[in-house]
């Protein structure tokens, strides 16, 4: 039996005291945004999340206000990205102190303007209030057709793993800021985008999608354990990192992987195709200038692997993922457990 995830434990606590809403489809876990049936005569799902900044920027991570804006909304349509949908707008809640420089609140709502149009979406409204802290949240709305509709179920065995855009940078973006390394780092570093385009390719071809908004190996042990099958990752892996990924790796002489393994993501896609399907999805790809990566394959089993040369080296997701949990408010501390695990593991 798979060890149990921390995080997963604590929302079942809060979520068992509530009623599942009857026009809601799923359940707990099972998709990135919750989706809810409008009723006969709607040919569209509502696809609806809400997300917040808190950890980021209490640990120092996002500083910029400007970034920060950014963030709060892209962390917000990336998980209507995983689902298929199409973006209605986003609320806002923002609460700061009433000493607040508003030059910072400025280029807050600067950063999450410029996101929402580089979606080709609005801010639809929201809340404001005054307290000592900043406090950062969001609610996605937007509308996904019923046949269409992509959720973190339906794996089958012999489906090819695929992620939409190279990975790691936004591990490696946290690992620089939290560990105080000497490396500069521009303020174009990392800017992730929402793949909203990519989601509705996606959501024509796909069995199941999650992003990576928690990281690789957080999305690929979530969609093996909801889905039950083994998940192999191939360890290509000049193909699936970001070029900067592996730069730092190699500067840093870390196992590769690990990149893969931190909490912070990049809100990529990652989902799997059946065989059968993968060149009209291919096809569908091209026409809007995509081109996604495969970067592994669901086989019958349990667990997560990566393919070492001939082998399958099995991987302890649950401990990778269990860390962050137990190391708390030290992301110091997290990032030099991390990467001890991935020296011990001997996977390369």
């Amino acid at each position: 039996m798979m060890d149990r995830i921390f995080e997963n434990v604590e929302i079942d606590k809060i979520a068992k005291n509530f009623q599942k809403a009857p026009h809601k489809i799923g359940h707990t876990h099972e998709a990135d945004a919750e989706i809810i049936d409008l009723g006969v005569g709607c040919q569209n799902y509502l696809a609806i999340t809400t997300d917040a900044l808190v950890e980021e920027v209490r640990s120092g991570l996002y500083e910029n206000p400007y970034f920060m804006g950014w963030m709060l909304a892209m962390v917000n349509f990336s998980d209507l990205a995983a689902v298929g949908a199409d973006p209605l707008g986003l609320l806002l809640s923002i609460s700061y102190s009433p000493n607040g420089n508003e030059k910072f609140i400025t280029k807050l709502a600067r950063g999450v303007s410029d996101a929402c149009q580089e979606l080709n979406t609005f801010v639809l409204g929201g809340d404001t209030n005054q307290g000592e802290d900043l406090l950062l949240s969001g609610c996605a709305v937007g509308l996904v057709p019923k046949q269409s509709a992509l959720t973190r179920m339906g794996a089958k065995v012999n489906d090819r793993l695929y992620i939409s855009y190279p990975a790691g940078l936004g591990n490696v973006f946290a690992f620089l800021k939290l560990s105080k390394m000497n490396f500069l780092i521009p303020s174009s570093f990392y800017k992730p985008i929402a793949r909203i385009k990519e989601g509705r390719v996606i959501r024509d071809y796909a069995n199941c999608c999650m992003d990576t908004s928690d990281g690789v190996l957080h999305t690929v042990d979530t969609l093996m354990r909801l889905n039950g099958l083994r998940f192999v990752l191939y360890n290509n892996w000049a193909r699936i990192l970001h070029p900067t990924a592996c730069t730092i790796t190699h500067i840093k002489k870390i196992p590769s992987w690990l990149v893969l393994a931190g909490i912070h993501g990049e809100y990529e896609l990652v989902f799997t195709v059946s065989p059968q399907k993968e060149k009209d999805f291919f096809d569908a790809a091209t026409r809007v200038g995509w081109t996604p990566l495969l970067i592994g394959e669901v086989c019958e089993g349990e667990g997560v692997n990566i393919q070492n040369s001939d082998t399958l080296k099995p991987l302890d997701t649950a401990a990778i993922r269990n860390l962050s949990e137990q190391a708390g408010s030290d992301p110091q501390a997290y990032v030099k457990k991390l990467i001890q695990m991935a020296k011990e593991s001997g996977i390369h």
